[in-house]
Protein backbone atom coordinates (compact mmCIF):
# COMPACT_ATOMS: atom_id res chain seq x y z
CA UNK A 1 0.00 0.00 0.00
CA UNK A 2 2.57 2.45 -0.97
CA UNK A 3 1.05 4.28 -3.51
CA UNK A 4 -1.84 5.80 -1.10
CA UNK A 5 0.17 7.95 0.56
CA UNK A 6 -0.44 11.33 0.66
CA UNK A 7 1.14 13.35 -3.09
CA UNK A 8 2.66 16.35 -0.35
CA UNK A 9 4.71 14.00 1.23
CA UNK A 10 6.35 11.85 -1.92
CA UNK A 11 9.77 13.44 -2.39
CA UNK A 12 9.97 15.56 -5.59
CA UNK A 13 6.90 16.24 -6.18
CA UNK A 14 5.16 19.11 -8.10
CA UNK A 15 3.91 20.62 -4.63
CA UNK A 16 6.54 21.29 -2.35
CA UNK A 17 6.11 23.16 0.61
CA UNK A 18 9.68 25.36 1.13
CA UNK A 19 10.93 28.70 1.72
CA UNK A 20 9.92 29.73 -1.66
CA UNK A 21 6.52 28.98 -0.77
CA UNK A 22 6.90 32.15 1.63
CA UNK A 23 8.44 34.56 -1.00
CA UNK A 24 5.82 33.76 -4.04
CA UNK A 25 2.68 33.74 -1.21
CA UNK A 26 4.37 37.77 -0.38
CA UNK A 27 5.07 38.57 -3.67
CA UNK A 28 1.23 37.84 -4.90
CA UNK A 29 0.36 39.86 -1.76
CA UNK A 30 2.46 42.57 -3.05
CA UNK A 31 1.63 42.69 -6.38
CA UNK A 32 -2.40 42.26 -5.25
CA UNK A 33 -1.66 45.57 -2.75
CA UNK A 34 0.20 47.33 -6.04
CA UNK A 35 -2.09 46.10 -8.63
CA UNK A 36 -5.11 47.46 -6.09
CA UNK A 37 -3.48 50.73 -5.73
CA UNK A 38 -2.26 51.48 -9.00
CA UNK A 39 -4.70 49.56 -11.73
CA UNK A 40 -8.35 48.46 -9.70
CA UNK A 41 -8.65 51.93 -8.09
CA UNK A 42 -8.59 54.04 -10.73
CA UNK A 43 -10.45 52.27 -13.22
CA UNK A 44 -13.17 51.71 -10.40
CA UNK A 45 -13.16 55.15 -10.06
CA UNK A 46 -13.30 55.79 -13.50
CA UNK A 47 -16.26 53.02 -13.56
CA UNK A 48 -18.08 54.58 -10.64
CA UNK A 49 -17.31 58.22 -12.67
CA UNK A 50 -18.98 57.25 -15.63
CA UNK A 51 -22.25 54.94 -13.70
CA UNK A 52 -22.74 58.80 -11.86
CA UNK A 53 -22.23 60.62 -15.57
CA UNK A 54 -24.44 58.16 -16.96
CA UNK A 55 -27.06 58.14 -13.69
CA UNK A 56 -26.83 62.52 -14.26
CA UNK A 57 -27.45 61.95 -18.25
CA UNK A 58 -30.89 59.73 -17.21
CA UNK A 59 -31.64 62.11 -14.48
CA UNK A 60 -31.35 65.11 -17.23
CA UNK A 61 -33.13 63.25 -19.52
CA UNK A 62 -35.81 62.52 -17.79
CA UNK A 63 -36.09 66.10 -16.94
CA UNK A 64 -35.97 66.88 -20.07
CA UNK A 65 -38.67 64.56 -20.51
CA UNK A 66 -40.90 66.11 -18.37
CA UNK A 67 -40.75 69.16 -20.00
CA UNK A 68 -41.32 68.30 -23.12
CA UNK A 69 -44.37 66.61 -21.66
CA UNK A 70 -45.43 69.75 -19.63
CA UNK A 71 -44.56 71.68 -23.02
CA UNK A 72 -46.91 69.78 -24.99
CA UNK A 73 -49.74 69.68 -22.09
CA UNK A 74 -49.43 73.41 -22.39
CA UNK A 75 -49.46 73.69 -26.36
CA UNK A 76 -52.43 71.31 -26.41
CA UNK A 77 -54.30 73.87 -24.07
CA UNK A 78 -53.40 76.75 -26.07
CA UNK A 79 -54.71 74.26 -29.32
CA UNK A 80 -57.97 73.49 -27.40
CA UNK A 81 -58.31 77.47 -26.35
CA UNK A 82 -57.82 78.63 -29.79
CA UNK A 83 -60.49 75.90 -31.38
CA UNK A 84 -62.65 76.77 -28.78
CA UNK A 85 -62.46 80.39 -29.44
CA UNK A 86 -62.56 80.37 -33.15
CA UNK A 87 -66.09 77.51 -32.84
CA UNK A 88 -67.34 80.88 -30.55
CA UNK A 89 -66.38 83.01 -33.15
CA UNK A 90 -67.85 81.17 -36.00
CA UNK A 91 -70.94 80.69 -33.83
CA UNK A 92 -71.05 84.10 -33.32
CA UNK A 93 -70.68 85.29 -36.96
CA UNK A 94 -73.23 82.64 -37.83
CA UNK A 95 -75.78 83.93 -35.39
CA UNK A 96 -75.18 87.12 -36.85
CA UNK A 97 -75.76 86.16 -40.61
CA UNK A 98 -78.66 84.38 -39.29
CA UNK A 99 -80.26 87.20 -37.90
CA UNK A 100 -79.52 89.41 -41.13
CA UNK A 101 -81.00 87.03 -43.11
CA UNK A 102 -84.17 87.06 -41.12
CA UNK A 103 -83.99 90.45 -40.66
CA UNK A 104 -83.72 90.99 -44.80
CA UNK A 105 -86.37 88.04 -44.80
CA UNK A 106 -88.81 90.19 -43.07
CA UNK A 107 -88.13 93.64 -44.92
CA UNK A 108 -88.87 91.59 -48.30
CA UNK A 109 -91.96 90.23 -46.74
CA UNK A 110 -93.21 93.56 -45.50
CA UNK A 111 -92.06 94.93 -48.62
CA UNK A 112 -94.37 92.34 -50.14
CA UNK A 113 -97.47 92.82 -48.39
CA UNK A 114 -97.08 96.47 -49.07
CA UNK A 115 -96.96 95.73 -52.67
CA UNK A 116 -99.26 93.68 -52.71
CA UNK A 117 -102.22 96.15 -50.58
CA UNK A 118 -100.89 99.01 -53.16
CA UNK A 119 -102.05 96.27 -55.66
CA UNK A 120 -105.23 95.56 -54.15
CA UNK A 121 -105.81 99.22 -53.70
CA UNK A 122 -105.24 100.00 -57.20
CA UNK A 123 -107.44 96.66 -58.20
CA UNK A 124 -110.09 98.21 -56.10
CA UNK A 125 -110.31 101.50 -57.57
CA UNK A 126 -109.81 100.34 -61.26
CA UNK A 127 -112.70 97.75 -60.08
CA UNK A 128 -114.53 100.52 -59.06
CA UNK A 129 -113.75 103.04 -61.92
CA UNK A 130 -114.69 100.40 -64.28
CA UNK A 131 -118.17 99.41 -62.23
CA UNK A 132 -118.88 102.86 -62.67
CA UNK A 133 -118.07 102.76 -66.28
CA UNK A 134 -119.78 99.87 -66.75
CA UNK A 135 -122.78 101.13 -64.75
CA UNK A 136 -122.80 104.64 -66.93
CA UNK A 137 -122.44 102.12 -70.10
CA UNK A 138 -125.44 100.28 -69.00
CA UNK A 139 -127.31 103.30 -68.56
CA UNK A 140 -126.53 104.20 -72.05
CA UNK A 141 -127.08 101.48 -73.28
CA UNK A 142 -130.63 100.89 -71.47
CA UNK A 143 -131.59 104.57 -72.38
CA UNK A 144 -130.96 103.52 -75.89
CA UNK A 145 -132.57 100.25 -75.82
CA UNK A 146 -135.43 101.63 -74.33
CA UNK A 147 -135.58 104.64 -76.57
CA UNK A 148 -135.77 102.31 -79.94
CA UNK A 149 -138.08 100.27 -78.05
CA UNK A 150 -140.07 103.04 -77.51
CA UNK A 151 -139.30 104.95 -80.91
CA UNK A 152 -139.11 108.32 -79.31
Amino acid sequence: MDFVQPIFLLAGSVISVDGSFLVILISILLLIFILNRTLFAPINQVLDERERLGAGRLGEAKRLLGQYEEKLKGYEAQLSAARADAYQTLEAQRKEAQAARQELLAQVKQDTATQIAAAKNDLAQQSAAAQQNLESEARAMASLITSQLLKR
